[in-house]
């Protein structure tokens, strides 16, 4: 059975920027298609009238974004939906089934229906399947490399495999980051010792090794490069994928509260966007 990308679009050239990095890797994984657009109706009158204006709208936007997306070559399946509605309910619904859920990054815009800032944040905290945010300036030739960030969780733990599956199909390295910065002790200063260092390095290469066990066996062609380095887990994981191929970290899950709280981390890492990033689910 092949996979389903679902892959947010509203028109604008992040969201097509999305949409383009989503049918390259249709067409590359055999996967199909499905298109989503959402009517904000938050500002909505909620009469009759006004409703049925807006899902005609979000219809003629579904078909002027599949029409775009053939015209990019695109030969595999694709469906669309058009809905009116709150677009992080919508499209939580909406993953539940697909393999991927695609968005663009809007940086500043508030139009309607769009998928823009912090509502990309929200949707990857809340949907059912593993999301994927994509820079609205895509880098022209990407330095190779999955960049991963392990820190022996069970997220980190998920976010590993699917790296090592996305390094793999892309012949690519595989580069594990673990991130440590010293303990603070309120109202002094960064407390250093010889000891403390060497106890940070140990339990860095003993999470990634941990993590990383089995691949060889999985992946024998796959390269796997370790990162350790003393600074914030997100600045780390900036740095190094800047201009890569792809940024994989692990979510919390969907249980309880941790459900509205996608981790400061990926929350760090989405707003940066140094590289495409796909936040991976529990």
């Amino acid at each position: 059975m092949s996979s389903k990308y679902l892959i947010g679009v509203d028109g604008s050239e992040q969201s097509r920027v999305a949409l383009a990095w989503g049918l390259a890797r249709a067409t590359e994984r055999g996967a199909e298609v499905e298109l989503l657009h959402v009517a904000d109706d938050s500002f909505l009158s909620e009469s009759v009238a006004f409703l049925s204006e807006a899902q005609q709208a979000s219809e003629q936007m579904l078909h002027a974004e599949t029409e775009y997306a053939r015209s990019l070559g695109f030969e595999g399946k694709i469906s669309g939906t058009a809905v009116v509605g709150h677009p992080i309910a919508e499209v939580e619904e909406a993953s539940k089934h697909a393999d991927l859920l695609i968005l663009g990054a809007h940086n500043g815009s508030q139009f309607a229906g769009s998928f823009f800032g912090t509502r990309a944040v929200k949707v990857a905290a809340t949907a059912h399947c593993p999301v994927a945010v994509i820079p609205a300036v895509a880098s022209a030739e990407p330095k190779p490399g999955v960049v991963v960030g392990v820190d022996g969780s069970e997220a980190s733990k998920r976010a590993i495999a699917v790296a090592a599956e996305e390094a793999s199909f892309r012949g690519s390295p595989l580069i594990a980051v673990y991130a440590w910065m010293p303990p603070l002790t309120p109202g002094l200063e960064y407390l250093w010792s010889e000891e403390l260092v060497e106890s940070q390095r140990s339990a860095a290469e003993e999470a990634i090794a941990i993590g990383v066990a089995g691949l060889a066996e999985r992946y024998p062609d796959l390269e796997i490069r370790r990162e350790i380095v003393q600074s914030p887990p997100v600045a780390a994981l900036v740095q190094a994928a800047e201009g890569a191929e792809l940024l994989v970290v692990g979510s919390r899950g969907r249980g309880g509260i941790s459900r509205l709280l996608l981790g400061s981390v990926s929350h760090g890492v989405l707003q940066a966007l140094p590289c495409p990033v796909v936040v991976t689910r529990g």
